[in-house]
């Protein structure tokens, strides 16, 4: 028989292995690990820590450490995350969702006296796991929220994210590619148009970490261009009047906000405002279009 294992021990032990892999917060990310297995909170593993794991917990837990070692990312591993203090579902193919992303709901959210309409239209383009739509779902009862991406396993993580939270029956989810011809099923002109897009110009990407440049999905994360084609296509569509919108909100990495400021003037877009994130980097493009 293999030594029995207590919770404690292997706490200490993996924690040590985790750092040696330079991941991140390695002994935060044993608990976690370990919490899933065990079905467990945090808080409740030191309530418990002389547990002996049974083989077959073991070799679960082993397995989900392996993969951490390898830099997945910790929530693919988990299978879900946390957004504006809700839960989402997250799966390989969806990107992440990151801290920085609330400052747009919350950037939206304040806008939502200043419209008249008793049912403002809100769209998210490039929805992904559906994090920023669900969130306005839950916190903007009057809105009607439709959420778009292009990716099949996006779409399907919006719905399963929609009914985890609640609000199914609040978020019109449709396949959608912003560069061919807007869909009928979208509104020509809504109050709000929303989007966290893939940012990372294409030489930027060989930069990311591990965690992300080798898991998460690349069409999530760059143009495979300058970084800049998806801004350039809400300009183009709102200022050759395909659609149009009274607000425009969009995520930015933080690299290349004045580009993106500047073709603002360029497409007849002057009325901007920057909200920096936590760390101060210029992460939120509000656009008051009317």
């Amino acid at each position: 028989m293999g030594k029995t294992w207590k919770v404690i021990e292997l706490l200490q032990t993996v924690t040590k292995y985790l750092d040696e892999k330079d991941i991140e917060n390695p002994r935060l990310n044993a608990e976690l690990l370990l919490g899933k297995v065990l079905n467990l909170k945090r808080v409740n593993l030191y309530l418990e820590f002389e547990r002996p794991l049974s083989q077959s917990e073991l070799e679960t837990y082993r397995e989900l450490v392996k993969r951490r070692a390898e830099h997945e990312p910790l929530q693919y591993i988990l299978g879900e995350t946390e957004f504006m203090g809700l839960k989402f579902a997250v799966k390989r193919g969806v990107l992440i969702p990151r801290p920085e992303t609330e400052i747009l709901v919350d950037e939206v959210l304040k806008v939502k006296n200043e419209l008249s309409s008793d049912a403002p239209a809100v769209i998210d383009i490039g929805s992904g796991s559906g994090c920023i739509a669900v969130s306005l779902a839950r916190q903007w009862l009057e809105a009607q929220i439709f959420a778009t991406d292009i990716s099949e396993k996006a779409v399907e993580m919006i719905r399963e994210n929609a009914l985890l939270n609640q609000v199914e029956d609040r978020i019109e989810i449709i396949k959608h590619d912003i560069f061919s011809d807007w869909d009928d099923a979208l509104p020509k002109k809504p109050d709000v148009i929303i989007s966290n897009p893939p940012y990372i110009g294409s030489e930027e990407i060989k930069t990311l970490p591990k965690e992300v440049s080798m898991y998460e999905p690349e069409t999530a994360l760059t143009d495979r261009a300058d970084g800049l084609s998806f801004y350039r296509r809400f300009f183009q569509l709102i200022t050759e009047g395909v659609i149009s919108t009274k607000y425009l909100f969009l995520e930015m990495s933080g690299t290349q906000p004045e580009k993106i400021i500047e073709m603002c003037g360029q497409f007849g877009l002057p009325d901007t405002e920057v909200i920096n994130d936590l760390n101060n980097i210029q992460r939120v493009l509000k656009v008051k279009v009317y």
